[in-house]
């Protein structure tokens, strides 16, 4: 018998058994001391490995960067799987006004396939794009621009005019393909290749497989983290992460519910009510506002500045972020965002809702009410006309219940309004290109540095160009291009923007309404997401090699 046993025996029982609990107490707390220690002493750093499945609503098609379209299954992929040039550049250089560029790839830059990326998958990337057979989306984009081979690693592009956010918006989204797997495919057949689902990317992961239904409906699609991603950024935390898609938005929140998916994106509001577990919601500011565009060529009383400023006071913007977006949505007043670094927070002193101050702007205008009828008309020569207008909006929920609300607002001051209800699957076709709407409720989306050409100078406002007002305002134009030649950090640009900003929401040839915010929703066990401003839902995977499910501890 030991020692320290036999002078325990000594003890009586009561005295035994508070000994016993004292040992414990020290027992544990020496245990917790440790672990503390540890913690002061050691920091938790993202650890390699894991799996992360994410739920998308739609099916891959064309996992192809010339291909893929904004906003669907294809573009999510491809941000995975293909690098942007400016992720593979080490510099980007241009000429004093912005007409010339050159950039140089980074050395030892490779696909997936371990094989180099050069300046010849560059060129050939934007000849395919630019050829008609390819039906790219991006031909726009890059149908007046000329390449040149300087050398294996440097390429020139050559611009016909001058254009200072050509890095921001042209080059930041141009992600090559490789000339070895297409150049033998021609253009039109591109859509062919089984590489569209089975590509060989750049990108920080790498394709392993995808699983499909008998019916051909795909129902996963896996991929590794790509081991030579670390010549362009740095490899992903995450080893293993997998798509799963679902035809609709109940779908998708079941399978996150459950546990089948790890997170998802949506533009869902009320999306925080429908989850049954713990989780993380990110709210995220988008660069998209909707508006109400106002077409003067198919209504002629809209080209009355009285008229439209009187939609416009009209409008009750707050109970559309309240009802429609349940809170999850900010006003706009003006041709940018409020989200956007360069917005111009002047433009919103202008346009509070105020039912009687529009009203007096119409009775000034010689509106007056038809006892009758209630409705709001004037004289024009020897007619009455009756103030009338039908709001086209693509048959979307979220845009039904605001063309509703709106035609509500207006109907509620003596407008006669219809809405017309199209499908989202026509609405380009039919409406959009044709500019056959008198009022268009449609949304713009903005990159982070917003170019404003495409959605008010006039040379855009026919097909398919995205000046929907068909606004046509010279000073407008001029102050537009002149925006090309400067630099976007200037004083100068951010001076010359703001006054933009101003003329185009005093002119009024829309009526701006809100920002919408989305959701990203993920399990509280998934780390290191910094999902800030977005401009489409793919931007939330801009930073993706930093996220983390597996952890470890190092000493400070």
């Amino acid at each position: 018998m030991s020692v320290p046993f036999s002078i325990f025996k000594l003890f009586s029982r009561r005295q035994r058994i508070v000994i016993s609990i004292a040992l414990v107490v020290a027992f544990v707390s020496g245990i917790f001391l440790l672990l503390h220690g540890i913690t002061l002493i050691t920091v938790v750093n993202p650890a390699s490995g894991g799996t992360y499945t994410e739920g998308v609503i739609g099916q891959p098609s064309f996992i192809n960067p010339i291909l893929a379209k904004d906003g669907t299954p294809d573009k999510d992929l491809v941000t995975l799987l293909f690098a942007s040039l400016t992720d593979m550049a080490t510099s980007i250089k241009h000429n004093n006004d912005y007409t010339v560029w050159n950039i140089r790839l980074k050395k030892g830059a490779v696909w997936s396939d371990n094989t180099p990326i050069t300046s010849d998958d560059v060129i050939f990337t934007i000849q395919r794009i630019q050829n008609p057979d390819t039906a790219s989306p991006m031909l726009t984009d890059w149908q007046h621009i000329s390449v040149e081979r300087i050398s294996e690693l440097e390429i020139q592009f050559s611009l016909p005019n001058s254009y200072s956010l050509f890095k921001e918006n042209i080059l930041a989204q141009f992600r090559p393909i490789p000339k070895k797997l297409f150049a033998d495919i021609s253009p039109s057949n591109t859509i062919l290749s089984v590489y569209n689902l089975e590509p060989v990317g750049s990108g920080p992961y790498t394709y392993q497989h995808l699983d499909k239904r008998k019916d051909g409906f795909i129902t996963s699609y896996t991929m590794k983290a790509n081991r030579y991603y670390d010549a362009i950024g740095h490899i992903p935390y995450i080893n293993t992460f997998a798509v799963k898609f679902y035809k609709n938005d109940r779908d998708l929140t079941a399978a996150y519910n459950i546990g089948d998916i790890n997170g998802f994106y949506t533009a869902k509001s009320d999306i925080q009510s429908q989850l049954r577990i713990n989780s993380h919601v990110y709210n995220i500011p988008t660069t998209k506002y909707f508006a109400l565009f106002l077409n003067q060529d198919a209504n002629p009383l809209l080209e009355d500045v009285a008229v439209r400023t009187a939609l416009s006071l009209a409008v009750d913007k707050k109970r559309i972020v309240a009802d429609v977006f349940e809170n999850g949505a900010i006003i706009s007043d003006g041709p940018l965002p409020p989200t956007l670094d360069y917005y111009n927070s002047e433009v919103e002193k202008t346009w509070n809702y105020d039912t009687a101050r529009a009203l007096d702007i119409l009775a000034e205008a010689g509106w007056t009410t038809n006892q009758d009828t209630n409705i709001l008309e004037h004289k024009s020569g020897t007619k009455i006309v009756p103030l009338s207008i039908t709001i086209t909006t693509p048959d979307i929920a979220t845009l039904d219940a605001i063309a509703n609300h709106i035609a509500n607002n207006w109907k509620s001051i003596g407008i006669d309004v219809q809405v017309k209800k199209v499908d989202p699957t026509l609405i380009n076709n039919d409406v959009i290109k044709t500019r056959n709407y008198e009022a268009l409720l449609f949304g713009n989306i903005l990159s982070q540095t917003p170019d404003l050409f495409s959605f008010w100078h006039s040379s855009e406002r026919f097909y398919p160009g995205l000046n929907l007002s068909l606004y046509d305002n010279s000073s407008v134009d001029h102050a537009i291009e002149s925006l090309r030649s400067k630099d976007p950090n200037s004083t100068s640009y951010r001076d010359t923007l703001n006054a933009l900003q101003e003329v185009i929401a005093t002119d009024i040839p829309a009526i701006f309404l809100v920002s919408p915010r989305h959701f990203y929703v993920v399990r509280h066990n998934i780390n290191g997401i910094l999902v800030g401003r977005i401009a489409l839902p793919n931007d939330r995977f801009a930073d993706v090699q930093n996220w983390y499910v597996k952890t470890q501890r190092s000493f400070r």
